[in-house]
């Protein structure tokens, strides 16, 4: 063998001793043996999430009921049923901190099957009608209207009748559908969230819409043809597509009244609104400045998260001159 063939040799096991030595430990944080670390999670890289507990047929279950006036008039009841467990698993959840992610709780997956029995309970297809669709969506908004409002502040707002853990003094406590189902109550963010899961589960397009002090729900409907249509409906274009303002609640009649030590907050409703559908579109009558005037953030249900920075790890390269 040739001198020059015994250098090449040597260059090429001197190259891979240097990969395995040098190279291989830079990338992975260790030494080369087995007993290094991996690099730390990036920001927007996946973490575990919480499991919900299983569906178990001897669950403790809790069975609120409810009682409303349906979009035909006529008063109709139910009692939603689900594990205790499962409403301990939502109110133990961290609140998400961010509004533009908000609609990450009407896609919430363990509730599924309780939201769809809220939804065959609430809007049945039981109007012989070519408006069936709309008279059944309109079920599910009279519905929700009718869920009594309670403030954030107020611990009457909670089923345990104490804040629960993730609650922060001073900042919103959004509600996943379940716990404002089991609380019976709830204020702007949480019946439009519910209305949110409930409208979506039904197949539509929907939105949250965020204002400065006010939260409601915007529905794309292709061909908008409203009942009690005698106002100009309000709407928003958002990508392509237009969404028609939905008042999930009584707000626009509420009259605020705090009067405890605590500085529990406590609501009532205008009377002359009970028993009366705030119909899709409609805002005329509004008493929040906020609904009239401004433009709200549009909140899509399936929110995508894009990082706003990345860490670039450089990794060592080799540049062997000719020659060598």
């Amino acid at each position: 063998m040739e001198r020059q063939d015994l250098i090449s040799i040597g260059a090429a096991i001197a190259i891979v001793f240097f990969l395995a030595i040098v190279v291989k430990p830079a990338l992975t944080g260790g030494s080369g043996d087995g007993a290094g670390t991996l690099p730390a999670l990036s920001p927007w890289q996946t973490r575990t999430a919480p499991t919900p507990p299983a569906f178990s047929e001897k669950a403790e279950m809790i069975e609120p009921a409810y009682r409303w006036t349906g979009i035909d008039g006529g008063v109709r009841t139910w009692t939603f049923s689900v594990p205790k467990d499962l409403f301990a698993f939502y109110r133990d959840m961290p609140r998400i901190p961010y509004a533009s992610a908000w609609g990450r709780y009407a896609l919430s997956d363990a509730d599924r099957p309780y939201l769809e029995a809220l939804v065959e309970a609430v809007a049945p297809d039981r109007f012989n009608s070519p408006d069936t669709a709309y008279y059944r969506v309109m079920d599910v908004i009279f519905f929700v209207q009718q869920i009594p409002y309670a403030y954030d502040n107020s611990t009457m707002s909670y089923r345990e009748g104490a804040f629960p853990p993730a609650y922060r003094s001073g900042a919103d406590y959004p509600k996943y559908p379940v716990e404002t189902l089991v609380d019976g109550k709830g204020d702007c963010e949480d019946t439009s969230i519910l209305a949110a899961a409930m409208l979506d589960l039904m197949g539509y397009d929907v939105v949250l819409l965020r204002y400065s002090d006010h939260m409601a729900l915007g529905i794309e409907m292709a061909k908008f043809s409203p009942f009690y249509a005698d106002y100009p409906p309000k709407y928003y274009d958002y990508e392509g597509k237009r969404y028609y303002y939905v008042e999930t609640t009584n707000y626009l009649q509420i009259v605020r009244i705090v009067e405890d030590e605590s500085d529990n907050a406590t609501a009532t409703v205008s009377p002359e609104r009970w028993g009366r559908p705030w119909s899709i579109g409609r805002t005329s009558g509004t008493s929040l400045a906020s609904v009239q005037k401004e433009k709200p953030e549009i909140i899509p249900l399936r929110y995508v998260v894009r990082p706003q920075y990345h860490t670039i790890y450089p990794a060592p390269t080799l540049s062997l001159e000719a020659g060598e």
